[in-house]
């Protein structure tokens, strides 16, 4: 099915611990590849970063994605959280059971391609080695994120569905090139860029605008009208009602890609092109020129007829009016402090930690 998700297990324990525990205290690490050198290294980071990336992650892909699909295996890892069992039963969180000998070469491939330095090589060959002899490897961590990840791109690969790995695993393959196109990922990447441009534009020549934050799309909008951790999830829900129409674009947006036709695909982006022409033209008139001027018509009835801009007509329905208000979104500075409100880390130690995280892995420079 276009547009659905593989998403790994970890991700929903990320999740499911923090609804029960709460931001976790605990550092993790982020896997550094230094290829110059053939070398690796790790990172501390806080696991309360983690955690929210994980969670913006899965709520995005909430609303967005037709169905998000996740192995048999290990489902009990997050399985005692209501939130995520009450979506597995409205049926959007989908079990299912991958058959490893249909993926245990393709793994094989993807693992050659992550060990992209000799000392990742290593420890890898040294786990296959322990696993083969008693069962055991030598390095988990590193196991669980090269070993287990390219299980599940395997998976992704062989049962063509786009994997979305834990962040952890998503800074570990930052060097690995994923081939499959996705429609999701290219919209949202969209309306961040604009989100970011847009920023730049109201605040032209101030010296004072040096970074640019901004969470990812949905977020903000998701934690305003939220008044618990809970809450997070129902509205999710409720924004996939609304969101209809774009997650149906987002489908055919899909399957142009898939079936590589490329009429259909300019179609698409043609639509975000003519949405980044509009937002430049009303925000930065002096730098990208002034709106279109030119008329259709909009029809009512078949006796009345308005002359209407036709940026306007078409930045007011459907999917590009979606589109548009997501980029004009709040930046989310507000909605992060709210967040850590719902969180009871709104004054805490641990909550001043993982917000200055956040906000640092979410802006950009200017």
């Amino acid at each position: 099915m276009p547009n659905q998700i593989l998403l790994d297990n970890w991700t929903l324990q990320e999740i499911s611990y923090l609804g029960k525990s709460g931001l976790s205290n605990d550092q993790t690490d982020k896997l550094v590849v230094d290829q110059e050198n053939d070398s690796h290294s790790f990172e501390k980071i806080s696991s309360g970063l983690i955690q929210l990336q994980a969670l913006f992650s899965f709520l995005q892909n909430l609303v967005l994605r037709e169905t998000i699909i996740t192995d048999s295996r290990f489902v009990q890892v997050w399985d005692d959280s209501n939130s995520l069992k009450r979506i597995q039963s409205d049926g959007l969180i989908k079990v299912h059971d991958f058959q490893e000998e249909k993926f245990i070469e393709v793994r094989k491939a993807i693992v050659d391609q992550l060990c992209i330095t000799s000392s990742i090589q290593e420890i890898q060959q040294q786990n296959e080695q322990g696993w083969k002899k008693n069962r055991k490897v030598v390095d988990p961590f590193l196991s669980q994120l090269i070993w287990g990840g390219a299980g599940m791109l395997a998976r992704g690969h062989v049962y063509e569905t786009f994997y979305l790995p834990h962040p952890l695993r998503g800074h570990a393959f930052k060097q690995y090139l994923i081939a499959k196109r996705d429609a999701y990922t290219e919209t949202l990447s969209f309306i961040s860029t604009n989100q970011t441009k847009l920023l730049y534009f109201d605040n032209e020549g101030s010296e004072s605008i040096q970074v640019k934050f901004s969470l990812p799309p949905l977020i903000s909008v998701i934690i305003e009208e939220s008044n618990s951790f809970e809450d997070l999830f129902i509205v999710a829900l409720q924004l996939r009602e609304e969101y209809g129409d774009l997650r149906s674009w987002l489908k055919k947006f899909q399957e142009a890609i898939d079936h590589e036709d490329t009429k259909e695909i300019s179609t698409h982006t043609k639509t975000l092109k003519s949405i980044q022409k509009y937002i430049e033209a009303k925000y930065s008139p002096d730098k990208f020129g002034s709106l279109d001027l030119s008329f259709d018509v909009l029809n009512f009835s078949p006796g009345i007829s308005i002359p209407l801009p036709i940026n306007k007509i078409r930045n007011k329905i459907g999917v590009r009016s979606t589109i548009n208000d997501l980029i004009l979104t709040k930046t989310g500075y507000s909605s992060i402090k709210k967040l850590f409100k719902l969180l009871g880390e709104e004054n805490s130690k641990l909550g001043k930690v993982v917000y200055d995280e956040l906000v640092r892995n979410y802006s950009s420079e200017g």
